[in-house]
């Protein structure tokens, strides 16, 4: 990186309702081989199950999070909720526009109702980032200088130290031929670390090894193909 963009000053703003969280590490990564995030903001009802992974983060990246009330704390569908998240981060946008004292800001988020900010943004001359997933509208892609398309199935595999506590479950619950039941991987996990999958935004640990394909090979037995176990793949080991 030169001397030049570390001295640029980023205010990123996290549309939380519609960017996953496991996402987050690639987006500050990012933007940190840019310059200095200055203004960190995360938009969300905090009280939704669907955003509590979004908390470990937001401490562990000083991100602000910025409480937007629903009818419904259940109900993610709540379209006047949607609209209040909306509007208050784009209030922020446009404050933070006429301070005049950013160089670039940065949008987390799918929705394609942001692309008249970021075309907003882009009249200012003032650079506008966006992040989100390759099924964002193409409309809401073109609306920013540039737009980077993450995969979550990618950053969950490049999770180094996920890897390495499996890797070490495996090992000390593997059977002859070096597979070990997912069932004892997860307990073994939680009884050594106190974690288990909703650490990692999953809702089984099985749903995680089928992310991690080419770490780890899967076998299936029992009634229906309902037990699984794994074992780490040669190359890997």
């Amino acid at each position: 990186m030169d001397t030049t963009s570390e001295n640029k000053k980023i205010a990123l703003f996290i549309d939380c309702e519609n960017i996953s969280y496991k996402l987050c590490d690639e987006i500050m990564k990012r933007l940190n081989e840019i310059g200095e995030v200055c203004i960190r903001k995360a938009y969300g009802d905090w009280r939704k199950e669907a955003l509590h992974s979004w908390v470990g983060l937001l401490l562990q990246y000083s991100i602000e999070p910025i409480q937007i009330l629903t009818g419904n704390r259940q109900d993610d569908g709540d379209r006047r909720g949607k609209n209040s998240s909306d509007i208050k981060l784009t209030i922020d946008v446009v404050n933070t526009l006429y301070s005049r004292n950013i160089d670039y800001i940065a949008l987390a988020t799918s929705d394609s109702d942001f692309a008249p900010l970021a075309q907003e943004i882009r009249k200012w001359a003032i650079p506008a980032i966006g992040f989100g997933t390759k099924n964002a509208r193409d409309e809401l892609k073109q609306s920013f200088n540039s737009y980077d398309e993450l995969d979550e199935q990618h950053t969950l595999s490049a999770n180094k130290a996920l890897i390495k506590l499996l890797h070490k479950a495996i090992e000390q619950n593997q059977d002859r031929e070096s597979y070990a039941l997912v069932s004892r991987i997860g307990n073994w996990i939680k009884e050594n670390y106190y974690k288990s999958a909703s650490s990692y935004g999953e809702e089984s640990w099985g749903d995680i090894f089928k992310q991690l394909k080419n770490e780890f090979e899967l076998n299936y037995s029992g009634a229906r193909n309902s037990v699984m176990s794994v074992r780490i793949k040669r190359e890997n080991k």
